[in-house]
């Protein structure tokens, strides 16, 4: 709690590769329990130390990657070349930014992510997959979704018997049918339920404005349930600029879906579906709207089905946005844009996590008291009323 009320992580992630049988293996389609055996044991012998992804070198290796400034790989230092584990960190990837060390038994004993929730005054907590957007690169579209629907009921256990604990689906966009059933499924049967979380670009590299999309924003609609953007890099669906640092490519990435989603008319043609983006930052936002409100024209030939000014999308209360807690501009970003929009997120326990200090980073911005509370909840609340 924060002052008396509520405090939600609208973005904590479970590292299902950690140890990949317990996600998956008692959760897999049996008639896919023969090519899960495959998969897990390929991810299991590049996994060269604890944490380590091991996933991404099993659906085939990445774009090519370079430190700036240089394009021959003989002339890579030593001390700054690729990783030898998954290309996303070494084996100190269970620490977090302020240097406490993170038991990974947290992606499977979900006591312990409740003791680091009380640790950093956190009520509720929402919990994305960490590689489930990778899956698209499977030639197998139906192992895709079984590697889905394996997640989905791990986190259904994993989340059992909690008032505190929320996830969301991991839809598969080659495949919005069967999205659209994993969500129905869900919504009616597991009240820890979040929504859908998609990647900010289609695996094939469209953007989120496509109409195959449409149905699964249909159904989120009818069903009052919110549709979570997210994703990474160095792995499709990719996002702009693979191989800048972490900051950059998210912000990017965040860019990029916005962008598809507001001239697309996405938030016109759904006008009641609430959208967030996660994992993106904020402090650009500003500047990205007044760029938006500038090239994009309601109703021009370039957008025909966006009927509003991205401003007043912003300000419609559709659109949220996560934070990180030490961003220097929240305050600027706050006055510029209002303070309804953005949502309080740790990362945990990913190594870039503020955990447990996320709270206390909050409350030290400076932005108005009132503000505060609908960063570090009230905005979540209403993104996604399960979460209250």
């Amino acid at each position: 709690m924060y002052n008396g009320q509520i405090v939600i992580d609208a973005d904590s992630h479970i590292r299902e590769y950690w140890d990949f049988d317990r996600t998956y293996k008692d959760y897999i389609d049996p008639a896919y329990r023969e090519k899960y055996g495959r998969f897990s044991a390929a991810v299991k012998a590049r996994q060269g130390h604890p944490g380590a992804v091991g996933i991404n070198e099993v659906l085939w290796p990445g774009p090519p990657r370079h430190p700036m400034g240089v394009y021959d790989a003989f002339d890579v230092p030593r001390s700054e070349g690729p990783s030898t584990g998954s290309g996303n960190g070494g084996p100190n990837r269970g620490t977090s930014n302020a240097g406490r060390r993170i038991d990974p038994a947290c992606h499977w004993d979900p006591a312990i992510r409740l003791r680091d929730m009380d640790a950093a005054q956190i009520d509720v907590s929402v919990m994305f997959a960490s590689q489930s957007d990778g899956y698209c690169m499977l030639d197998d579209i139906g192992f895709e979704s079984a590697l889905q629907r394996a997640y989905h009921r791990f986190m259904n256990d994993y989340c059992d018997g909690s008032s505190r604990l929320r996830w969301v689906g991991n839809a598969n966009m080659r495949d919005i049918n069967e999205s659209i059933e994993q969500l129905l499924h869900w919504n009616k049967h597991d009240p820890n339920f979040a929504g859908m979380f998609i990647s900010r670009a289609c695996p094939d590299g469209a953007m989120l404005d496509h109409p195959r999309l449409r149905p699964l924003f249909a159904v989120s609609q009818e069903l009052d349930m919110p549709i979570w953007v997210h994703g990474g890099s160095n792995r499709p669906p990719l996002t702009p600029w693979v191989t800048a640092s972490n900051a950059i490519y998210h912000s990017l990435g965040g860019q990029y879906a916005l962008y598809g989603l507001i001239g697309g008319g996405v938030f016109d043609l759904f006008p009641k579906l609430r959208i967030a983006l996660f994992e993106s930052f904020g402090g650009w936002m500003p500047f990205f709207v007044e760029v938006l409100d500038d090239g994009l024209k309601p109703g021009s030939a370039q957008c025909p089905l966006l009927k509003r000014k991205p401003s007043e999308i912003v300000a419609g209360g559709q659109l949220f946005c996560s934070i990180e807690a030490d961003e220097e501009h929240i305050a600027y970003a706050v006055e510029a844009l209002g303070d309804d929009l953005w949502l309080f997120a740790t990362d945990y326990p990913h190594s870039g996590t503020c955990w447990p200090d996320g709270v206390p980073l909050i409350a030290a911005q400076k932005v108005p008291a009132i503000s505060k509370a609908k960063i570090l909840g009230e905005n979540a609340a209403r993104f996604q009323p399960r979460l209250a």
